[in-house]
């Protein structure tokens, strides 16, 4: 009977060995083939909503975490300032719109006063020609002849004046088409600026850092609240590797990602693409290296990882939450050198 002990003892003894082996084995044979960090964190794009034009919040229609679509109006200005300056800007086109009808009508009359005084001129002309024959054969006196040739020249210079009086009247007339275009274009930049009393959420998303409330007077470009989308195609991973682990990791590698909030689940995704440059050398103070006490220190590259679609439908990861990467190097990647982003 103890020898049967002693032997079951021994068998689970190996049984335990052989498991702790196997499982070592597998956790080596992991680490040859995956990189893995904790130095990860997700990251995305965030999209400011502010006001193209000053003026008062008259409604903010949204609160700090709702949820938005892309186009949705998440808050309004009061339009009694744009509403003015679109009924001026359409009484001074009709304004416009009037001149260039006056000047319409003074070009016809001049165009009318050019053909009578080419009647006149002709008329003169016929007179003059009539008076000049009489003359040679001295039927008239000279004086007759004097007066038919100076209402010649009198009706031609009055044909002169008609037809200067129609080139002044098209200048003008073209004076006041452009005043038309110039109202026109004032009153379409006007109704253009009443539209963006309607302030509209740029993306879908969640409504984050809120700081407005009705009633505030904001000025063009200040921030009012931004919008986080975290849609898989608006949020990543951002892991920073070790120099040492980044031999054979390559765009397009397979990775999965294990988040803190939820440590039980696994996310998966690719490389998309390494960072130009490490996070050292893109600090507000880089490192002086050319120094005579110099100690070598491991960098860290930023490597950005896509997530795969539909990954994460219900959107449980946020911006910010840590996470854990580990990137499967035995997978296909892209011919791009690791030192290279995508």
């Amino acid at each position: 009977m103890a020898v049967q002990k002693k032997w079951i003892a021994l068998t689970i003894l190996l049984l335990f060995v052989a498991v702790g082996s196997l499982l070592g084995y597998l956790r080596w044979l992991h680490a040859q083939w995956h990189v893995t960090t904790d130095d990860a964190y997700i990251q995305g794009r965030v999209y400011s909503v502010a006001s193209r034009v000053p003026g008062t919040l008259l409604t903010v229609a949204v609160e700090e975490n709702q949820r938005v679509e892309a186009g949705q109006t998440v808050a309004t200005l009061d339009p009694k300032d744009f509403d003015a300056a679109i009924t001026k800007a359409d009484a001074s086109l009709n304004e416009a719109s009037a001149g260039v009808v006056t000047n319409e009508a003074a070009i016809a009359q001049a165009k009318a006063q050019v053909e009578a005084a080419r009647s006149q001129l002709q008329f003169a002309k016929i007179e003059l020609d009539r008076i000049s024959a009489l003359y040679q054969r001295q039927s008239v006196p000279k004086q007759r002849y004097d007066q038919a040739v100076t209402a010649h020249d009198v009706a031609k210079a009055q044909l002169v004046a008609a037809q200067k009086a129609v080139a002044f009247a098209n200048a003008a007339l073209e004076v006041s088409r452009k005043k038309v275009d110039t109202a026109k274009a004032t009153l379409e930049t006007a109704r253009l600026q009443r539209s963006y009393c309607a302030i509209a959420a740029p993306a879908d998303g969640y409504v984050s850092k809120k700081s407005v409330e009705p009633g505030q007077v904001v000025a063009p470009g200040q921030p009012l609240f931004a919008i986080v989308p975290l849609n898989m195609g608006e949020i990543w991973v951002e892991a920073n590797f070790k120099e040492t682990q980044l031999a054979n990791v390559r765009p397009g590698q397979k990775a999965t990602i294990k988040a803190d909030v939820d440590p039980g689940r696994t996310f998966t995704g690719r490389v998309e693409s390494l960072s130009a440059g490490t996070g050292a050398a893109f600090s507000l103070l880089p490192p002086e290296n050319a120094t005579g006490n110099w100690v070598k220190v491991v960098q860290r590259l930023p490597v950005r990882i896509k997530f795969d679609p539909g990954t994460d439908p219900e959107h449980e990861l946020r911006m910010g939450l840590s996470v854990t990467v580990a990137i499967d190097t035995r997978s296909k990647g892209s011919e791009k050198s690791a030192a290279a982003g995508s």
